[in-house]
């Protein structure tokens, strides 16, 4: 990164890659260095686990923002209390937590039974399955969705088994408590056809009014792939925001 690069650091979501930033990278303006983080590359054991292991990359490196998708927005958001502040954050379909014990109790399971579904059926079988959830059609209907399909198809198995089952949000501390928190330029966003996460962002508006809430017309959960440039706009105002 040169002295005059401004650097984001991108976390990507379950069953994704660095590759699914491919069209945010390149919407991104002149002079801001991507630095992409595969999740295999933080461990995954547990989100506290990766987070830790997010944090310490970031130190290392710099990043002038730090954006994560998904999963991977609940990694980034845990890594915000391991690192200094003034770094804004761009949450990206992202859950903040499950409070409620017995709610917490039913995803753990369910991502258990996610986990064996895996070891039990294969990877190829489980994304199909996955993706038939309500949040991916707009991903299913658009035109790159069977090569992201085969993509996720092809990864490591025993890798997100595990990454499922130990990254559950029943296993998880909510970071609700954080978004009020966060530096100038933060921003929370969820596609308008993803109802499952569109009461996270209202939350979010409530819980911190200070941060910028995006919610995109046509879009559904897979934000980065399905809406690249709007993504990559949200970035550039944090990067601009930030003192």
């Amino acid at each position: 990164m040169t002295a005059s690069a401004r650097r984001v650091t991108l976390v990507h979501g379950f069953l994704g890659s660095t590759e699914d930033w491919d069209g945010v990278v390149q919407a991104l303006g002149a002079g801001i260095d991507a630095d992409r983080v595969a999740l295999a590359e933080l461990g995954c054991e547990s989100v506290e686990a990766a987070a830790h292991a997010l944090a310490g990359r970031v130190t290392a490196r710099g990043a002038h923002a730090l954006v994560g998708y998904s999963l991977g927005g609940r990694i980034a958001l845990a890594a915000m209390a391991h690192l200094p502040e003034g770094i804004p954050l761009v949450l990206l379909s992202t859950g903040p937590g499950v409070e409620d014990n017995a709610q917490r109790a039913a995803r753990a399971a369910e991502d258990d039974a996610r986990a064996a579904a895996i070891r039990r059926d294969g990877l190829a079988s489980f994304v199909e399955t996955w993706y038939r959830m309500p949040m991916f059609a707009a991903l299913r209907a658009s035109p790159g969705f069977e090569r992201v399909q085969a993509r996720r198809a092809s990864g490591d198995g025993e890798f997100w088994a595990k990454c499922v089952a130990g990254c559950s949000p029943g296993r998880s501390a909510p970071r609700w408590d954080l978004l009020g928190r966060l530096a100038p330029g933060s921003a929370f966003a969820v596609g308008i056809e993803d109802d499952r996460y569109a009461s996270n962002a209202d939350r979010a508006e409530r819980t911190a009014p200070s941060l910028r809430i995006d919610r995109i017309a046509g879009a559904g959960h897979a934000l980065p792939i399905e809406a690249p440039a709007a993504c990559a706009a949200i970035v550039e105002h944090a990067l601009r925001t930030r003192p």
